[in-house]
């Protein structure tokens, strides 16, 4: 039987089932905003910032099957641009004469500085199996440049990446396809920062996975940059065939990478989605970084707290392990928190009472004092942050269990989080509420106060709409604008 494939964050599933929040909680809504009728519905994993070159415009990219643009200081509902065409795969359509599929489904897209990239499948009918499930995986890049108006040019087209496919198909080709590839893991991800100087997009074919049913994820995985068609390996199991670049070991990066941010002159990896910064307009680079390390709790480090923990830190970090069991070190001064936040091993050197210097071992870096954390009171996993003036905003969910709504929490003058919660001035709870998945959140301007700002939201949820006890209409994009200060359906 031909082996097939899915990511860690969709499942087919989610391509045919996924719903949203109680009606009765939308009551509410309904009686003081009319709502608008959505111009995107459906599963959007993500809403990405991309600059043409040479335009001076900012711009948003989402997907939900197609991909979508549109000016991110456009300051009304909708106005959402459909792309197709120059390279991209016609959409999924079904032939009921013969029963097959033709077309990809897009379902996450990132951005470096010059460059966009989409991820795609190709769904076939399962007989044996009687399910609709995915067949191949590809990686698109395209260059767009600035055109006529200000729109973003793609006429250079949207090329497939084959150093990065040809890695996929081979590590297809290993998974158990009894488990309809729920084994498996292919993850596209970018820093998605303010400043395009700071944009850098990543992939990571292999490694972390949510189930458990093949070892494969183990031994076989490799994280390339991708630097438009010439991607490069950053760290890869010594068994997925290609070669360790030991120039790259201090990028701190592991199999189980999912998040990505730019600070401080370099970028830092994660073990957990959409980590972000305060990074805006008039603060180009970051002064204060934040992330989900727990369920419960936001963490937050400022570049003060950075540089504190960067220079106490001599020792030894494990960054890479070849097949015969020995380690790749990087070696000397690091950052305590720079090597927590990858989940990487390591060691401390230091001098004992006698002048003797020693070196003690531990397993994974503890969380460093100079990371602070804010209780959230959340039982699902916090996925998406947004940065505003005044406030942090988080959303909440997972690849497959509800989502607990979204979060508020304050943040003082310096971009220093409360540290508990506090309540929306807006109807933010009220739309994302529970259970649904506020899969991605993005402020317009990281600098402007939460009132006063552009906010857009991705909403989902699991199971179907009958079960969720909503309409399948509240499902994807959702935006706030100042001039309504309301959320609505964009």
């Amino acid at each position: 039987m031909r082996k097939v494939f899915i990511s860690v964050f969709i499942t087919v599933l989610t391509f045919f089932f996924f719903s949203g929040c109680y009606d009765a909680i939308f009551q509410e809504i309904r009686t003081e905003v009319e709502l608008n009728e959505g111009s995107i519905s459906g599963f959007i994993n993500n809403i990405v910032r991309f600059s043409a070159a040479g335009s001076g415009r900012e711009f948003l990219i989402i997907s939900d099957g197609n991909l979508y643009i549109k000016e991110a200081s456009s300051a009304s509902a909708g106005n959402w641009i459909k792309l197709s065409g120059f390279g991209l795969p016609e959409p999924v359509s079904y032939s009921y004469y013969d029963g097959t599929f033709s077309g990809e489904h897009i379902f996450k897209v990132a951005a470096d500085k010059d460059h966009l990239y989409a991820l795609s499948y190709a769904p076939y009918y399962n007989q044996d199996k009687s399910r609709n499930v995915p067949k191949d995986l590809y990686l698109y890049e395209c260059t767009p440049k600035a055109g006529a108006y200000g729109l973003p040019d793609f006429s250079s087209g949207w090329h497939r990446v084959d150093a990065v496919n040809s890695k996929i198909k081979e590590y297809v080709s290993l998974l158990n396809a009894d488990y309809f590839s729920m084994d498996a893991s292919v993850h596209l991800f970018c820093t998605n920062a303010y400043n395009p100087e700071h944009r850098k997009a990543y992939i990571r074919v292999g490694g972390s996975s949510p189930y458990d049913y093949n070892i494969i994820n183990n031994y076989f995985w490799v994280v390339y940059e991708l630097n438009g068609g010439s991607p490069e390996v950053i760290n890869c199991s010594d068994k997925s065939n290609v070669s360790y670049n030991t120039s790259k070991k201090n990028y701190f990066v592991g199999k189980d990478v999912l998040g990505a941010f730019y600070f401080k002159d370099s970028v830092h990896f994660t073990n957990t989605l959409n980590p972000t910064t305060n990074e805006s307009k008039s603060r180009p680079d970051a002064t204060f970084a934040y992330l989900a390390y727990d369920t419960e709790y936001l963490s937050s480090f400022s570049l003060d707290d950075y540089n504190a923990a960067s220079s106490n830190a001599e020792g030894r970090v494990i960054v890479h392990t070849y097949s015969d069991g020995s380690p790749e070190y990087y070696e000397g001064e690091y950052s305590l928190i720079k090597a927590y936040l990858a989940g990487v091993s390591a060691s401390r050197k230091y001098t004992d009472e006698g002048g003797v210097e020693k070196e003690t071992p531990f397993e994974g870096v503890a969380r460093p004092d100079a990371v602070t954390r804010t209780y959230m009171n959340t039982d699902s996993t916090i996925c998406s942050p947004a940065v505003c003036a005044d406030s942090l905003l988080m959303g909440t969910g997972s690849y497959r269990s509800s989502g607990d709504g979204i979060y508020r929490v304050s943040l003082d003058a310096n971009g220093k989080p409360a540290l508990i919660t506090s309540s929306f001035v807006t109807n933010a709870a009220d739309v994302m509420c529970k259970p649904y998945i506020v899969r991605s959140l993005l402020s317009v301007e990281p600098d402007v106060t939460e009132l006063k700002n552009t906010i857009y939201a991705s909403m989902d949820y699991i199971y179907t709409e009958s079960a969720a006890g909503t309409s399948i209409e509240n499902r994807g994009m959702w935006a706030y604008y100042p001039a309504t200060l309301e959320w609505n359906r964009d």
